[in-house]
């Protein structure tokens, strides 16, 4: 490859706060403003004009899933104080059932409440935000970070801070400052492919819900036209014969994912659609990006027509909007003090320095093929240990979010929205000790992050905490059939 050589040149530093948050995601949400709240003077940067990255950016909705299968809500803190607020502006019902029966709730949202949500707790917590402004590069000396190189409108400047928590979700900082990583899957790398999220208007939901009764069939575990008629918020899942036949019409496209999954949305006549996919894509080379933007919006028009001409009130419906970008599932994972198991996940396990939980299906969209892993969220609890989100040979950095230590199967379940902000809090509250302490990241006193977490409303196991308890969000189907939606379990006999 022809290389070019980059003049030296000085560049002008323009902040030194004590903790870098760099992605403003779930993740990073949850780690400036625990960081913030804890004392700490916090900076965050965001590539794009706001905040909110997949919850917004990529326009993945409804959250999951922050309930067991008994109703009890075990992801709490940053998280559950973004839901409470976006159903006081009614930009959110709050915790509802899910009728595809495999999650023990959902959490729909609106992003554009969303936006301003986020915007508001973080200038409440005191968080420097800035928006635009994308990471470049760092500089590293005896195992810290002391430099962080972003670029903007106002050309390449630096940050220098005393620790800093890497948000992108894939890991960029880290990367880039040598610490090891692995990508996708343990046997050959492969990872889960990406959808673009988008949403539809103009649905009739009484034809709708008419269509679902009269076709019950088609969809995931027959529901009943009681439990049609009872849900907050409509969740469709199914079709897959139907789809089926239309590919070999050409009347669906060929590397769509081979099922509908939709979720009705706050606003009325809306529902987001998860029905995109592109296998092969690496998150992280900008050509394939660049075709995984292509080729799932061009899908989502043709999945939008599909549905016009298939499934009853939509026959007025239209693409409403896309996500600014396409969702990307699984890219990096660091090489942290401790790799996250499936049987981690399976077996609810608590640890000594456990910082958030999760409760999320292992779900992993198929590298290859149709079959989709999905075990069914709610059934266990499980801690996310402290040493995975220590990098390898960094002093004064954390991961948080997607891009944590854990293997591929482990990384279904931790992957998604509400755990990765639980997750960040947890990041967040430690580099604030750390600052407070002058303490590298290993030094950090886990059982006084605990503490402070539990202060800050956090849920974690083996400590004595009011529980939140919602009955109308029991799980009352187990074990249903997946066959309409080209999921398995192959972990059943674990699980």
């Amino acid at each position: 490859m022809k290389t070019v050589v980059e003049a030296t040149r000085e560049i002008p530093v323009i902040a030194e706060p004590d903790v870098l948050i760099v992605g403003g995601g779930p993740a990073g949400i949850g780690a400036a403003v625990a960081a913030a709240r804890s004392g700490a003077r916090t900076m965050l940067i965001e590539r794009y004009g706001f905040v909110g990255g997949n919850l917004t950016i990529a326009m993945v909705n409804p959250m999951f899933t922050f309930h067991d299968v008994h109703g009890k809500q075990v992801i709490r803190g940053v998280a559950g104080e973004v839901v409470d607020r976006l159903v006081k502006l009614t930009a959110s019902p709050g915790h509802v059932t899910d009728l595809t029966f495999d999650n023990a709730s959902m959490t729909p949202f609106d992003p554009e409440g969303m936006k301003l949500i986020l915007l508001d707790m973080l200038d409440e917590a005191g968080v420097e935000l800035l928006l635009h402004c994308a990471f470049s590069d760092v500089l590293k000396e005896n195992g810290r970070i002391t430099t962080v190189l972003v670029e903007s409108k106002s050309g390449r400047q630096a940050i220098c801070p005393k620790y800093v928590i890497d948000c992108s979700a894939d890991a960029d900082v880290i990367a880039r400052a040598g610490a090891p990583f692995v990508k996708g899957r343990e046997t050959d790398g492969a990872m889960q492919p990406v959808t673009l999220f988008y949403r539809i208007g103009g649905i009739d939901i009484p034809g709708l819900k008419a269509w679902m009764k009269a076709n019950r069939h088609l969809l995931k575990d027959s529901p009943t036209d009681a439990e049609i008629d009872e849900q907050s918020a409509l969740a469709f899942l199914g079709m897959k014969e139907v789809i089926k036949d239309a590919m070999e019409k050409g009347e669906y496209p060929q590397d769509a994912a081979p099922r509908i999954l939709m979720y009705e949305l706050p606003r009325e006549g809306q529902f987001a659609v998860n029905c995109t996919r592109l296998q092969g894509i690496d998150g992280t080379d900008v050509r394939d990006l660049t075709r995984a933007e292509t080729e799932t919006r061009r899908q989502a028009w043709k999945v939008a027509e599909f549905l016009k001409n298939r499934v009853g009130g939509f026959e007025d419906s239209y693409v409403l909007d896309t996500g600014v970008q396409v969702g990307v599932r699984e890219t990096r994972h660091i090489i942290g003090d401790y790799t996250m198991t499936e049987e981690d996940v399976l077996n609810s396990r608590k640890f000594e320095d456990g910082i958030a939980c999760g409760t999320f299906a292992i779900d992993i969209h198929p590298p290859e093929g149709e079959q989709q892993v999905f075990t069914g969220s709610g059934k266990a609890v499980y801690e996310i240990p402290y040493r995975s989100l220590l990098p390898q040979g960094l002093d004064n950095a954390w991961a948080a979010g997607r891009c944590i230590s854990a293997s591929h199967h482990a990384f279904g379940s931790v992957r998604v929205m509400a755990t990765a902000m639980g997750i960040g809090q947890g990041a967040g509250t430690a580099a604030a000790l750390a600052a407070a302490e002058g303490a590298i990241n290993r030094q950090v006193n886990v059982k006084q992050v605990r503490a402070m977490l539990l202060a800050q409303g956090q849920y974690l196991l083996g400590e004595e905490i009011d529980e939140t308890l919602d009955e109308t969000l029991k799980l009352h189907r187990h074990g249903g059939s997946g066959s309409s939606a080209s999921h398995h379990n192959p972990f059943l006999l674990k699980s």
